[in-house]
């Protein structure tokens, strides 16, 4: 990536980053709201998802640091599986996959390079069993919220692990590109990935409604 690009996307995706910040906070002071108006009045119904999320994120990282065995074939497994999905997303070609516990993995492909940053970067921040789940969580009925709710905070505390784990200035993947370009971009993308949960978790709105809100958030702000 030459020097002029990597500054410009730098800029841009630090202007996009801001916008997510904002949309985290008010999706954090909405659900606040709610919290506090049931405290004041137990008669209104209120899920506490929270508990259920922090419960099922605490999960995995327990099972990574007591239960070793196949713990590393997950984690690599699932960085390899985040490039095959973003991949075909981008519609670039897949030749072949490979993951393994012992001597990592990888994944070979071909096709349009222009995006490949977003391919090559996704493992770092893109959740690809959680976004999934919360899809999954429009059809759910409310009586089985807490177990699906379960399952999205182990996604996400498997996703956090692999995260810490791999995310070092040692990975091809992110010094391939100027590490400040790889970080800005992969901070963007947690911010947005937050923010998208917590909107999913807001009482008549799901993953596909978020996408509104951030629309008509951004036409009020310009």
């Amino acid at each position: 990536m030459r020097t002029y690009k990597a500054i410009l996307l730098t800029s841009l995706f630090l202007v996009i980053g801001f916008f997510w910040g904002y949309e985290i906070w008010n999706a954090i002071k909405q659900h606040w709201l709610l919290f506090t108006r049931w405290c004041n009045s137990t008669k209104l119904s209120y899920y506490p998802w929270y508990l259920w999320l922090i419960l099922g994120s605490i999960i995995f990282p327990v099972m990574n640091k007591f239960v070793v065995k196949n713990m590393e074939l997950i984690k690599t497994f699932t960085h390899e599986l985040t490039h095959t999905i973003t991949n075909l997303l981008f519609f670039r070609r897949v030749h072949s996959f490979h993951a393994s516990e012992h001597e990592g993995g990888g994944v070979w492909s071909s096709g349009n390079d222009k995006l490949r940053f977003m391919t090559s970067l996704a493992p770092y921040c893109f959740p690809i069993y959680t976004i999934p789940l919360l899809i999954f969580r429009c059809l759910v009925n409310s009586t089985f919220l807490p177990i699906i709710d379960i399952f999205i905070g182990f996604s996400i505390g498997i996703h956090i692990v692999c995260f810490i784990e791999q995310t070092r200035n040692y990975q091809p993947d992110i010094n391939q590109y100027p590490l400040y370009f790889s970080y800005v971009y992969i901070l963007s993308i947690w911010l947005f990935d937050i923010s998208l949960i917590l909107y999913s978790f807001l009482p008549k709105t799901n993953i596909f409604l978020a996408f509104r809100t951030y629309a008509l958030d951004l036409w009020n702000l310009i």
